[in-house]
């Protein structure tokens, strides 16, 4: 190797070795730094490949915005009508919309009319590209002898120039809705006449139609395939209302226990 390179020194091709050297360092590098083996740069994402990619994230995101409305409703008690609701308003001004409305009814029990009535309203931004709302009505039989038992859940997704703002049709809607459920919860209304009040309040607003979801379930069967004593907890940071139960538990518990509805 020494007398080659003599060789090279004595024929004035020294400058050349040098370059070569510089060179063959360069490449060594590339190949340590991205593992391949090329003199060509590498090639930017298209305007194409860009746009699938932001599709792609888009649709793999967890759609986080806005907040629960669950109503659930438990009948225990014989040839009585059992009824909640809840009215609630959602203003979500971020991009990603998901907010959970859901009305479960269960009935265990003889002669008894159970309804449950979930409303939501959900104000989005207009430029909200991940929206994912739930919407679910459940009715729940166990072991329930002539019963009749309802869920019903209402949500209305509807995009505004400013989330902050209330358009005065919802809040009147929400005004109707609010004062309907409170009444049938406090007053001597049969299964019949608590949901044609409920179906009126909402035919009243036909302009907000074209925002509804409105997702109902009844059942009259004695069980409901699959079910058990008592339905699924909801998620924590919702309340059950339970009827035809004690109003205080012989023991404490570490858990909320359920309230009694009228």
């Amino acid at each position: 190797m020494d007398k080659f390179l003599e060789s090279l020194l004595k024929r004035g091709l020294a400058p050349y070795l040098i370059a070569a050297v510089v060179l063959l360092a360069g490449v060594t590098g590339v190949v340590a730094e991205t593992g391949t083996f090329s003199g060509s740069p590498s090639p930017t994402p298209s305007a194409a490949d860009s746009s699938a990619g932001s599709a792609q994230a888009v649709s793999g995101y967890p759609a986080a915005g806005g907040g629960d409305n669950i109503v659930q409703v438990i009948n225990h008690a014989d040839t009585h009508f059992r009824m909640d609701g809840k009215v609630k308003l959602d203003q979500i001004p971020g991009p990603n919309v998901g907010p959970k409305n859901e009305a479960i009814a269960f009935s265990s029990c003889t002669g008894c009319q159970t309804m449950a009535v979930a409303l939501q309203i959900n104000l989005i931004s207009p430029d909200a590209r991940n929206i994912q709302p739930l919407n679910k009505g459940a009715a729940i039989n166990y072991r329930c002898t002539s019963c009749v038992t309802y869920g019903r859940a209402i949500q209305y997704d509807i995009q505004v120039a400013d989330t902050s703002q209330i358009p005065s049709d919802v809040r009147e809607l929400m005004r109707q809705m609010d004062a309907t459920l409170n009444h049938i919860k406090t007053s001597d209304d049969s299964f019949d006449q608590a949901l044609a009040e409920v179906n009126a309040v909402i035919a009243q607003f036909k302009e907000l139609a074209g925002y509804l979801d409105d997702k109902a379930e009844m059942t009259t069967d004695p069980t409901t395939p699959g079910a058990s004593p008592l339905p699924p907890s909801p998620v924590p940071s919702s309340s059950p209302t339970q009827s035809g139960a004690p109003a205080e538990s012989p023991t404490p518990s570490p858990q909320p226990s359920p309230t009694s509805s009228v």
